[in-house]
């Protein structure tokens, strides 16, 4: 019976009441009862109660099923729904307590989901930790920032994470009553710096339930405060020495005045030096300043040129200061290989390189410059056999001042800004360039430019 399906069951029910009813009738009009009659209607009677009652309680066992069904979120929960009695009443309530569940968490899934969407686009770690420290949720950017994998909800924030200074900030939060803010550090491969916030999850008894900390990465603000600071200071230490000698030198003229002038030649030819050292670093700071403009390209002049060309001139430009070392300066190109730039500048970028080439290599030494294509970009290569670089200057070589060696940069003439002018010119014209070294072997510079027409193509539109 438990597969029949409960629509014939009542069916059938029916009929063995309307079969009772009428074997009973048909026996009480008899003029003699007819016992066989009579008694096969009170089996029909009592069959259509049996029946009616495991309809009943099979009505029952669907709303059960239902409700386990609710219970468990599976919505809506489908069943037969009786045609009549309580148990319908009962169904028909269920019918609209589903309705109005299942409206209630798709309501509840798009606010969910749209909540999801703004956090994981704040930009911002976020984590929500109970009163005990155990993670109840993190978006997208605090399991990257704080290596989260797996399934993480539910473990201490300890175990899930080792970040020192983020526990310590953590239960200081708690201490405070949620409410802290403090510069954190998050260790790992490189180590990031954190401006963390929290802020208090209230619970249902007004007690704090948990926490809720927000980690904003100001680690290239940081490093950017830094490079200010260090420029400034550099600028000011760069400036002051040519300054102080010149003051130094003309002083002392006035002093010994001018019956000697064998002293007084070498004294002027140290005040012209240290002029010309102020002005390549006046020019050079003005350069940067210049390139550092939004809008610098539309005040540069651009035209097709041919690197051949550029680096020709470079090697007439720079061939006596190579000989002067017995250092010996190739150039090779390929032929018609063209970009669309600002002749100055390209040119201004590939003689620093190849002049710090030929200062920092070993006499007897050569420096090759290298003109090729490279897929749709125009590389240009600077290579040298001098001391190299270690690693870990690679990745601030090209930070104005940075010196890897500051005696012997000063010792040579230099700026410290000419790399800096290298990176700038070549972003200037939607380029890259980048170092490879190895100590003892030497370095390899690289100028990446785009070919003419893809040049032509990042310049500003005219207004």
């Amino acid at each position: 019976m438990t597969n029949v399906p409960t629509s014939v069951l009542r069916t059938l029910s029916w009929a063995m009441l309307v079969a009772a009813g009428f074997l009973v009738a048909t026996a009480l009009t008899d003029d003699v009862p007819s016992r066989g009659l009579l008694t096969a209607g009170v089996a029909c009677g009592a069959a259509c109660i049996v029946m009616r009652h495991a309809i009943r309680a099979r009505d029952l066992r669907m709303i059960e099923t239902a409700l386990d069904a609710m219970a468990e979120g599976r919505l809506p929960a489908r069943f037969e729904r009786p045609q009549s009695g309580q148990t319908f009443r009962v169904s028909r309530a269920l019918g609209r307590a589903q309705r109005d569940v299942s409206t209630t968490i798709s309501l509840l899934t798009v606010e969910r989901d749209e909540l999801q969407a703004i956090l994981e686009a704040l930009g911002n770690g976020l984590i929500a930790l109970d009163r005990e420290q155990r993670i109840r949720s993190a978006n997208r950017i605090a399991e990257q920032l704080l290596g989260l994998t797996g399934d993480y909800r539910g473990r201490l924030l300890q175990q899930a994470t080792r970040q020192p200074d983020l526990s310590r900030f953590v239960g200081e939060a708690f201490a405070a009553n949620g409410h802290l803010s403090a510069e954190i550090r998050l260790e790992g491969v490189e180590t990031l710096v954190m401006q963390a916030a929290s802020e208090p999850l209230p619970g249902s008894d007004g007690r704090i339930d948990g926490l809720l900390v927000v980690l904003d990465d100001i680690t290239r603000l940081k490093r950017l405060e830094s490079m200010r600071t260090d420029f400034a200071a550099n600028v000011s230490h760069e400036l002051r020495t040519p300054i102080t000698n010149i003051k130094g030198y003309v002083e002392t003229l006035q002093e010994i005045g001018y019956d000697d002038p064998p002293q007084v030649s070498h004294f002027i030819e140290i005040i012209h030096r240290n002029t010309r050292r102020l002005s390549m670093l006046v020019e050079d700071l003005l350069s940067l300043a210049s390139l550092d403009q939004l809008d610098s390209r539309t005040g540069l002049e651009f035209a097709e040129l041919e690197i051949g060309q550029v680096l020709g001139d470079v090697q007439g430009e720079l061939g006596d200061t190579a000989r002067a070392k017995q250092v010996a300066l190739s150039v090779s190109c390929n032929p018609g290989i063209r970009v669309f730039a600002n002749r100055t500048l390209v040119h201004q970028a590939v003689a620093n390189l190849v002049s710090n080439a030929i200062k920092y290599s070993p006499t007897g030494s050569s420096v090759e410059v290298e003109g090729r294509l490279a897929g749709d970009v125009v590389e240009i290569e600077v290579i040298d056999n001098g001391p190299g670089i270690p690693a870990k200057h690679l990745p601030r070589i090209f930070e104005r001042f940075y010196r890897v060696d500051k005696a012997r940069s000063r010792e040579l003439g230099g700026t410290g800004l000419g790399l800096a002018l290298v990176k700038h010119i070549a972003l200037a014209h939607g380029g890259a360039v980048d170092a490879q070294s190895v100590v003892g072997k030497g370095s390899r510079f690289t100028i990446r430019l785009p070919l003419a027409d893809a040049g032509k193509s990042l310049l500003p539109e005219a207004p």
